[in-house]
């Protein structure tokens, strides 16, 4: 990460950025508000801003970028609506209402056309379910707690960057 981020800023001192950093990757974990962040991290107005300007300036996607150009990401994306899956956390509170249906779910005999087996393919596509589940263990990711879309999608960035790659 450190060739990613800048270098010689103006202004005060610069302060430890691997605590920052993992001030920030905390508050995307647990979803909290900012001024909330632990002060092991630093003060939370100093996370926030750290995170709020790396944002603008593209940090994040950036790295995300850097880590996957030689990546399966590059090559291939695919993403199949052929059934209806719950999340992991779907399965309900205690003195709930019940089971509730999801929706229709389709079989493999339900296809117009019939699907040969690609197992580079099938892994792909595992890949890609396992994103979007790795995803959802990021709070602030599946709730999507960011007003501005660049935030949401730096936090989706480094989301998916520490799930896969650090």
């Amino acid at each position: 990460m450190e060739p990613h981020l800048p270098k010689n800023q103006p202004g005060a001192r610069r302060v430890d950025d691997q605590r920052v950093i993992s001030g920030i990757i905390h508050m995307l974990k647990c979803g909290g508000r900012w001024a909330d962040c632990p002060s092991e991290y630093g003060p939370s107005k100093t996370v926030y801003n750290g995170w709020n300007r790396w944002s603008r300036r593209g940090i994040w996607t950036g790295i995300l970028v850097a880590l996957t150009e030689e990546g399966w990401l590059a090559e291939t994306g695919q993403i199949d609506s052929s059934y209806v899956e719950a999340p992991r956390f779907a399965g309900g509170a205690k003195g709930g209402r019940g089971p509730m249906p999801l929706g229709a779910r389709r079989g493999p005999n339900d296809r117009k056309r019939p699907v040969q087996y690609d197992e580079r393919r099938y892994k792909d596509r595992w890949r890609v379910e396992t994103m979007f589940c790795r995803l959802k263990d990021f709070r602030r990711v599946a709730t999507r707690y960011d007003k501005l879309a660049r935030n949401f999608l730096s936090a989706v960035s480094l989301a998916a960057a520490v799930a896969f790659w650090l």
